[in-house]
This record gives C-alpha cells, sequence and structure tokens, in this order.
C-alpha cells in the first residue's frame, strides 16, 4: 500500500506517538522483569518493524503473503504485520476481531 502525499507522515507520526510512550520506565518487582515490562518492549520491537516497513515502502503489506493490509486493520493497529487471511492461519491466533 502506497502512502498518499501526506499519508506518510501521519502514519510515521502514529506510530511514533505508539511507541514514544512504551520507551518510558515501568515499575518492575524486585525479582527482575516482569510481564508488564516485557509486553511493553514487544509492542516497542513491532512499532519500530512497522517505521522500518514504512521507510523501505512496504508498510501496509502482509509479511507473510505480501497482500495488501485493509485500512480498517491498519487503522486499529498501525504495527499490524499481517491481514485478516493470514492471521486466521496462524497457530495459536484468535483470529480477526
Amino acid at each position: 500500500m502506497k502512502p498518499r502525499p501526506g499519508q506518510g507522515s501521519q502514519l510515521a507520526g502514529a506510530l511514533e506517538s505508539a511507541g514514544s510512550g512504551l520507551r518510558g520506565e515501568t515499575s518492575v518487582g524486585s525479582t527482575g522483569l516482569d510481564q508488564a515490562r516485557l509486553d511493553q518492549e514487544h509492542e516497542l520491537q513491532r512499532v519500530e518493524a512497522a517505521l522500518k516497513r514504512l521507510d523501505h515502502g512496504r508498510f501496509g503489506h502482509c509479511l507473510y503473503c505480501g497482500d495488501q493490509i485493509g485500512l480498517g486493520r491498519l487503522k486499529s493497529d498501525p504495527a499490524v504485520e499481517s491481514c485478516d487471511t493470514c492471521e486466521e492461519d496462524e497457530p495459536g491466533s484468535p483470529g480477526p476481531s
């Protein structure tokens, strides 16, 4: 999916905003990293990967089949990596919401 003029900067801004809140510190227990911290790091990795796809002109395309990811799906999760069809095929996936 090729962004329309001005849309690329909007997408990058949305992804940056999503990632900026993830870079802050979270409270962790004295035992080390807790699940919330791990979840936060995973989400940051997803956002950074989406920004790389945007830079390389591959944003909006499924990593598995190469088809375009639906606009509604991208609006709900700009860092999504798969189309509806491939998400349904992934083992353990809850399927499209």
